[in-house]
């Protein structure tokens, strides 16, 4: 593929300023030991937007993800997640202003995160997996998350199979219902750590797809991916990772298919590789989209 001859993408919403910001990072840092992870990352999501974050291995995507749930504490900067403080801690390590480990837990749950490895309760069906957070943690009756884990897990083409056990499902069914148990917590933004990375590749489709009809119902969504192809199609603003900084963002026509950082450039350079590879997934969804209209 080159840049005269894109792939057509299937349309997404186009970005409107004056959508308020579910997800504000300020100067996020983050050191293992004497490694620096992330130096300084500004990053702002808006109310449903998608945002897919890109780069080599060990720039720091992973990293700057699980930053926003705190399953990884940075060492200053501060995080918002709809209009609240989940972090904010000053250069020098000062927290300000101070908030409750209960509070910082109640923002936390605005997040739904979903792993590379599926994460389910082997000993739970399904829908019981889907079930578990509301009860446990939202104090919901088990009847009421009962129906909405059936409703999310028909969301996700899996209606028939609530009562199976993980081990009687395909990779790619666990990951849809590891989605579906994420959006039964109601967040406020979806999180995905290369959500496909772990499957096999004739299962990658069915999660994409998946991923592709929950941002289109307009679910904000910030994803870390390898795969060019479906960031090219599903992202309403890519972002470049490099060594720990942004490098470079904007909509993905101009950073896949016209980058200006030297190291971006060397990064797309997979991009018809990647492409060719997702090129029967992309078109059936282009095909799907003409069939509607």
């Amino acid at each position: 593929m080159t840049a005269e001859t894109p792939l057509a993408k299937v349309p997404v919403e186009a970005a409107n300023d004056s959508r308020a910001n579910v997800l504000e990072l300020d100067r996020i840092c983050l050191a293992f030991g004497d490694k620096q992870v992330l130096k300084g990352v500004d990053l702002d999501v808006k109310e449903g937007e998608v945002v897919v974050l890109i780069g080599a291995s060990g720039s720091g995507k992973t990293s700057l993800l699980r930053c926003i749930n705190l399953l990884n504490t940075p060492n200053s900067g501060s995080i918002n997640i709809d209009g609240e403080f989940i972090f904010n801690v000053d250069a020098e390590g000062s927290r300000r202003p101070a908030i409750s480990q209960s509070e910082v837990n109640r923002i936390r749950s605005k997040t739904g995160m979903v792993f590379q490895q599926f994460n389910l309760f082997p000993h739970k069906t399904a829908i019981q997996n889907v079930m578990e957070g509301p009860v446990i943690v939202r104090g919901e009756s088990k009847a009421e998350a009962r129906k909405e884990a059936l409703r999310l897990l028909e969301l996700m083409g899996l209606g028939e199979h609530g009562e199976k056990y993980p081990r009687q499902l395909s990779g790619g069914q666990q990951q849809r219902v590891a989605i579906a148990r994420a959006m039964a917590m109601h967040p406020k933004v979806m999180l995905f750590d290369e959500p496909t990375s772990a499957l096999d590749p004739e299962l990658v489709g069915e999660v994409m797809n998946a991923m592709v009809d929950l941002a289109k119902s307009g679910m904000t969504m910030v994803i870390v991916t390898h795969e060019l192809g479906f960031a090219f199609e599903v992202a309403d603003r890519v972002v470049f990772l490099d060594q720990g900084t942004v490098a470079e963002q904007g909509a993905p026509e101009e950073v896949l298919l016209h980058p200006k950082h030297p190291r971006l450039k060397s990064f797309v350079g997979r991009f018809h590789e990647s492409a060719d590879l997702l090129r029967p997934f992309l078109e059936a969804r282009i095909q799907e989209e003409a069939t509607e209209a």
